[in-house]
């Protein structure tokens, strides 16, 4: 699966709809959490999901800044569940 972003395109593992409907769930939990340390958690998770390892992630991510590499693994969740904006889960 190939995600755009404003820092370029990056290509990320794809996951089965069992996974993601797991996923599903603790994803609408974080978010409507807004407790921002599970953020991260969440963020890191999907990091190790999305390039397989952590060696491959900090290969593909390593030229962002801290803020950028959130955005990124944001727009990463977001696409791996079909959101539009980390607000608009389904309820």
């Amino acid at each position: 699966m190939i995600v755009d972003t404003k820092f370029g395109q990056f290509e990320c593992k794809d996951i089965t709809r069992t996974q993601r409907r797991k996923l599903y769930k603790k994803v609408k939990s974080v978010f409507a959490s807004e407790d921002m340390e599970k953020m991260h958690d969440l963020a890191d998770e999907f990091a190790l999901m999305a390039f397989g390892n952590e060696k491959n992630a900090d290969k593909v991510l390593s030229k962002l800044t801290a803020l950028e590499e959130d955005e990124v693994l944001m727009t990463i969740i977001n696409k791996y569940m079909g959101f539009e904006t980390p607000l608009k889960t389904g309820g």
